[in-house]
């Protein structure tokens, strides 16, 4: 997927946010956007968001010197995460459609992204209580099929604090549906997008195996990821990709090595994502290609 006009706005504002966690220092600050700005012409709209954005954020840390400017807020969300959890699974055992309404959850975790603003543990509180009402845009039946009809599956996380969620339905995928699965995080900081400490911390090990994808590419940027990632993304029969810069990145021109099918799971949080696909802002998708 090509980037929107309003992605370079978008941008821009994601530099500074990260520049205000690494330092109070204006003048620090002020290298930041003017060096975002600068890649921001350069690439313009010629480049897929994730790509101009990884960029950007290598930016911000080697200008601030912070090799994780968001590192205390990915602890701070995946322990909140994990305070609910026990409540979480009491009330999912009285849910209607318990599977569907564990895909609902993990696709509205992904409101834990600090691409966005104003990100708070309350408005995560609403986005979970929320999505046991919420419709689907896409199939759950038609995701758990092709789960089923998969040998291997290998799941792309996204988020720190987002991955308790989604251990979620690793479990149903490896526990109800008796597949093999290989959870994927991020190589190296970017955003507050989780890692292998993460998943680590939150528990996802115990419940499949956990590779990291070698890179710091904001989704999933082939070039960018490690040989062990490929074989993965190629050998798997089911990729399932959780969040909009996988979405952006893995549907851009020019990616390779796509599985027979990818799953993705994301909340509609750009209104010209969810217009592209035939959603409304605030929508829970799954789209399978």
């Amino acid at each position: 997927m090509s980037s929107f006009l309003d992605c370079s706005l978008c941008i821009l504002r994601q530099s500074l946010e990260a520049a205000r966690f690494s330092t109070n220092d204006e003048s620090t600050q002020s290298k930041i956007v003017e060096a975002s700005m600068k890649i921001l012409l350069e690439h313009g709209l010629d480049a897929p968001a994730p790509f101009t954005g990884t960029l950007v954020h290598r930016a911000v840390r080697n200008i601030t010197g912070d090799p994780d400017p968001y590192l205390a807020e990915k602890k701070r969300f995946n322990a909140l995460a994990l305070e609910r959890l026990d409540d979480v699974r009491e009330w999912l055992e009285s849910a209607r459609d318990k599977r569907e309404t564990i895909l609902k959850l993990a696709i509205a975790g992904n409101s834990i992204d600090f691409a966005l603003e104003n990100i708070t543990p309350e408005k995560i509180d609403a986005a979970i209580r929320g999505a046991v009402d919420a419709p689907l845009v896409g199939s759950a039946k038609e995701f758990f099929d092709a789960a089923q009809n998969a040998r291997s599956i290998l799941y792309l996380t996204d988020n720190a604090g987002e991955i308790v969620y989604d251990k979620l339905l690793v479990e149903t995928l490896v526990n109800d549906l008796g597949k093999s699965v290989v959870v994927a995080t991020r190589g190296e900081p970017i955003l507050n997008d989780a890692l292998l400490d993460d998943a680590r911390e939150i528990g996802l090990d115990s419940v499949a195996r956990v590779i990291d994808n070698g890179g710091d590419g904001l989704g999933t940027i082939f070039d960018l990821t490690s040989q062990e990632f490929q074989r993965e993304f190629v050998n798997a029969d089911l990729v399932v990709a959780k969040g909009l810069a996988n979405f952006e990145s893995l549907t851009a021109p020019g990616q390779k090595l796509l599985p027979k099918k990818i799953a993705f799971l994301f909340k509609a949080k750009c209104r010209f994502i969810a217009e592209s696909v035939g959603a409304k802002l605030g929508d829970l998708i799954v789209r399978i290609q």
